[in-house]
């Protein structure tokens, strides 16, 4: 996407996975454009820890008995389909 072409910041402000918290997704957008493995990578390590992440959060929310209300309030935080994505 050209739009991250000079973007500075992390793919996550909140991630502390390794692509998030020492590359920008300038530079992410950069290694991948030029195919190389390394964009792949870090995409695949920032995916990975968001799944952990969420997985670990829903099971403290089961373990509390509040699963419902986790759902409803993590599925808000979730970006929806764009005009760009549809």
């Amino acid at each position: 996407n050209a739009r991250f072409a000079r973007d500075p910041r992390p793919l996550d402000e909140g991630c502390a996975c390794p692509a998030c918290t020492t590359f920008t997704r300038a530079y992410i957008r950069h290694l991948v454009n030029q195919q190389e493995i390394l964009g792949l990578r870090l995409l695949s390590l920032h995916n990975l820890r968001f799944l952990l992440d969420l997985v670990a959060a829903a099971r403290l929310a089961i373990a509390r008995g509040a699963f419902e209300s986790w759902r409803a309030d993590a599925l808000a935080r979730l970006p929806g389909p764009t005009a760009e994505t549809s």
